[in-house]
């Protein structure tokens, strides 16, 4: 069902997909987009959008969306939808409320003060994936943050039918979102990169995305900052002898069903039966309602057999996923290696999805081995930080401070940057 890797060639099967990728056009093919649209603005993203996402807009004003529109949708869900949000939105905001202090104030012997503050970033765009399915949750995931950290103006950007996604406008606006636009792709992210004639300008952009999404991220990076790169979705699953075969396959298939590029890895130790999870994903898929696009991801799919605990964590560790599973209970953490991944889920009972709603912990997680230098989105990512240093005639009562200034003279003298040296020398007196 799966194709099966031995554990001595999964780093090169990982470069040979990490290749494949770089070599499939992409990067050209976004870097074209991205100088379009950056050139020609409205009339650039327009022709993206109807091209690549099957509409027929003449005017780009089709699929802007302001608050009025987003309250509307809001008032108009059930009360079954409309609690539901409210709930993944409070679990959210309940995880990453005391994640932060604003401000820290110190003093010592050679300043009268120091520290840092924190300020909220002005204007953010937020991509959620569609098209395929709807995600309110990957719109809360972030939006929420952006609610809490007092961002003046969000952008919610979103590909898909409107009449499909009333829970992503809803979402929208329970996070106060400014206006939605309704597209996705790089062309997309592009328009509120370097802003058009009806599209402004954000300072920072957020959320997960396709290959192309990821790509143009990439790209755009210094022109915008960006979260992380949070490419198509993937699982590593650890599994032995007393893991359960069903759940393990129901997590395999509940990840593949993101989309097309979705990437599984099945670790399992000995005593897994491999031949039985095969036939269990074979049943599952079958009755599945989304059977076409996990038909697809399982390709991108594989299977490593492990020959201990450690080796299985080691073996992930190549792979660093967006999400580790380890269905095994009584783990102790200090006798394992330090484990590489962007969320992990322990326990014979834990399952990613759990990560992907109501757990609290924000989805958008770096993909594609970013893991390495990066994390997933906090409350942190949406503020700017500033340090500051106080001083005054007061300072030359402290102990240390002409210390401070001799020895930053000595420092400026080393490097032979003669005015540093001079500014200073200029204050010790």
């Amino acid at each position: 069902m799966i194709k099966e890797i031995e554990s001595h060639s999964l780093e090169d099967y990982l470069l040979k997909e990490k290749n494949l990728q770089n070599e499939n056009g992409i990067t050209d093919a976004v870097r074209e987009i991205i100088q379009e649209v950056k050139d020609s603005g409205n009339e650039a993203l327009l022709k993206f959008i109807n091209k690549h996402e099957g509409k027929k807009l003449k005017s780009i004003d089709e699929v802007l969306f302001n608050q009025d529109f987003l309250g509307d949708k809001f008032n108009s869900l059930s009360d079954k939808d409309r609690n539901m949000l409210i709930y993944m939105a409070d679990r959210i905001e309940k995880f990453h409320n005391n994640d932060i202090r604003l401000s820290e104030e110190l003093e010592d012997d050679t300043v009268e003060k120091y520290g840092y503050f924190l300020r909220p970033i002005d204007k953010v765009g937020l991509y959620a994936p569609g098209g395929k399915a709807q995600y309110p949750s990957s719109v809360l995931m972030t939006g929420v943050l952006a609610k809490l950290a007092g961002v003046n103006e969000i952008t919610v950007m979103f590909p898909g039918k409107i009449d499909d996604l009333n829970l992503m406008f809803a979402a929208s606006h329970l996070i106060g979102a400014k206006s939605v636009l309704n597209s996705g792709g790089a062309h997309t992210l592009a328009a509120v990169a370097f802003g058009t004639e009806s599209i402004g300008r954000v300072d920072k952009v957020f959320g997960p995305g396709n290959s192309y999404v990821s790509e143009a991220k990439r790209q755009l990076y210094g022109e915008v900052g960006i979260d992380s790169l949070n490419g198509p979705s993937e699982v590593a699953i650890i599994v032995d002898e007393n893991s359960s075969i069903e759940y393990a396959a129901k997590d395999f298939l509940a990840q593949a069903e993101h989309g097309e590029d979705s990437k599984c890895y099945l670790i399992h130790l000995p005593g897994f039966d491999l031949n039985q999870f095969n036939e269990s994903l074979k049943k599952n898929l079958s009755i599945s309602k989304r059977k076409k696009i996990i038909n697809e991801a399982l390709k991108n799919c594989c299977s490593i057999e492990a020959s201990s605990l450690k080796n299985a964590i080691s073996l992930s560790n190549l792979i660093i996923p967006e999400h580790l599973e380890i269905l095994i209970d009584d783990i102790d953490l200090n006798q394992m290696p330090v484990i590489k991944a962007g969320a992990i889920f322990i326990g014979a009972e834990a399952s990613a999805v759990m990560g992907d709603y109501c757990a609290g912990p924000s989805h958008v997680i770096p993909t594609g081995g970013q893991g390495r230098f990066s994390s997933q989105v906090s409350l942190n990512d949406f503020f700017i930080k500033t340090s500051y240093i106080v001083t005054s005639k007061n300072s030359y009562k402290k102990n240390g401070y002409k210390t401070l200034l001799s020895e930053s003279i000595n420092i400026a003298e080393s490097e032979g940057l003669w005015e540093h040296a001079n500014a200073l020398k200029e204050r010790d007196n």
